[in-house]
């Protein structure tokens, strides 16, 4: 069997509508759950039962200096950076053709080609010399075709919104599928689908325009789901994390973001019941969930790189930490009021149009009946924090590292430079009437809060512990409390 080498081209030029969601990234860059698309392909590759390498090809130019260690009847396989695998199966079945061909040929989808397939690298270079020349793919027709259905051309800005809508962080239950035009949210959690599809009914007339529309709800023995219209539009955290949003548009989201805060439905509440309800989200809800995450295997490693990571000796002493300062501070509020919330005001759950400047949320918290939608004030926005200050999202993506410092304590790295966008988030807390410390300290409380739900990617969450003791010491540190 003869050596397959595939030399995955991503000089490919991103179309302008496509630059609006992915920054300057090119189109290997994009990052779907955790990984960029070039790794993904690159799995894959590695998974294949042939011989084969694959090259990441910034220039192409550079394929002649990448093919001259090669023996001359090496195969080449000249992917195009703007086709995606939907299919990895499919693929992998392509790829064990490949090292039998002995003529070359174009890989086509609808039309369009995928990839070029060389029997030696000679052949290989006569294609190098005319792509160079006349810089267009498609001029290249004197190859036999090989028809595939495995890849998503994402240079079609649909294509791609459909695409990315597959790396929805769905943790353990849901299931998304659709099309087009509509999308079905599918779970075993019936409970929690039931919430979210009674809370669009629940919600007074003048909050439903933010929102996406439910509709059709199914419940069966196993399952309950419902759908939604799919809008052409993509979520904020995906634009965040390909630094796909400057500052102008940063603050036009938040001049939308900061109008539905203030006009959610509100009212007056006792001093007694807005301790109840600040203390069910911000403290007891993280003592029940530290008690979950000690009852997972993982928790006794967790717990090692806690003692000799950090300047804490267990998360119930982070915890402590924690309540030291929040019983310190969050009775300095003295406006008691509760609102009708999203409950999970994060950049994944927020669709914005750049163009039209549209914005809707989705994928609620949840509510059975009307007093589930009722909740504190500062929770919306802390959620909202968590995305810019906190990096959540950057999280997800994997866009972080942890180190070992000179005093051989653990250091969180985070690959975001967005001081700017802090301060901007900060001045639209402090303007509105919010204290941008206690949106902080809230904010500390979901990552401590958010440990259990996230241990399928234990580092993470150890990134998260670290990430909230960072936290923490800034606003000890701002507030001298």
């Amino acid at each position: 069997m003869k050596k397959v080498i595939l030399l995955y081209d991503d000089t490919i030029n991103v179309p302008h509508n496509v630059k609006i969601i992915i920054g300057k990234a090119s189109f290997g860059q994009i990052i779907l759950k955790r990984k960029t698309i070039f790794n993904r392909v690159k799995e894959i590759v590695e998974e294949a039962p042939i011989d084969s390498e694959i090259i990441n090809l910034t220039s192409i130019k550079n394929a002649y200096k990448k093919i001259e260690l090669y023996d001359k009847e090496t195969v080449i396989l000249h992917m195009f950076s703007n086709f995606a695998i939907k299919d990895a199966e499919k693929f992998k079945i392509l790829l064990g053709k490949i090292p039998f061909i002995n003529e070359d040929y174009k890989i086509v989808q609808d039309n369009n080609t995928v990839a070029l397939a060389f029997s030696n690298i000679e052949n290989y270079k006569e294609m190098l010399d005319r792509y160079i020349n006349l810089n267009n793919i498609d001029n290249i027709s004197k190859y036999n075709k090989i028809e595939v259905d495995a890849f998503f051309d994402i240079s079609n800005y649909n294509n791609l919104l459909t695409y990315i809508s597959q790396g929805f962080d769905s943790r353990f239950f849901n299931n998304l599928e659709g099309n087009e035009y509509i999308v079905t949210k599918k779970s075993t959690n019936k409970k929690k689908i039931k919430q979210e599809y009674t809370y669009y009914q629940l919600l007074p007339d003048e909050m439903k325009k933010w929102m996406v529309m439910p509709y059709n709800y199914v419940e069966n023995e196993e399952t309950a789901q419902y759908t939604m219209e799919r809008l052409h539009m993509t979520d904020i955290a995906t634009r965040w994390i390909h630094k796909a949003i400057d500052e102008e548009e940063f603050r036009n989201i938040l001049n939308k973001t900061f109008y539905y805060i203030n006009n959610r439905i509100q009212k007056n509440i006792s001093q007694k019941e807005y301790r109840e309800i600040e203390n069910n989200l911000y403290v007891k809800k993280i003592k029940e969930r530290i008690e979950q995450l000690k009852k997972e295997k993982l928790y006794a490693k967790l717990d090692i790189h806690i003692k000799s990571g950090t300047d804490f000796n267990s998360i119930d002493d982070i915890f402590e930490y924690y309540l030291r300062i929040y019983n310190k501070y969050v009775n300095n509020n003295k406006k008691y009021i509760s609102v009708i919330g999203h409950g999970d005001l994060c950049f994944a759950n927020m669709l914005y149009s750049k163009e039209t400047d549209i914005l809707k949320l989705i994928d609620p918290k949840g509510a059975l009946k009307e007093e589930d939608l009722w909740t504190n004030p500062y929770y919306d926005i802390a959620k909202l924090s968590h995305s810019i200050c906190g990096n959540y999202d950057l999280f997800n993506c994997g866009s972080y590292s942890i180190h070992i410092n000179s005093e051989l304590k653990c250091e969180l790295e985070v690959y975001n430079n967005n001081d700017r966008y802090i301060e901007i988030f900060r001045q639209y807390v402090e303007e509105n009437g919010f204290d941008y410390n206690l949106v902080r300290l809230y904010e500390a409380s979901l990552f401590l809060s958010m440990l259990p739900l996230h241990i399928d990617y234990p580092q993470k969450v150890f990134g998260f512990i670290l990430n909230a003791i960072n936290i923490l010491k800034e606003i000890e540190k701002c507030t001298k409390i």
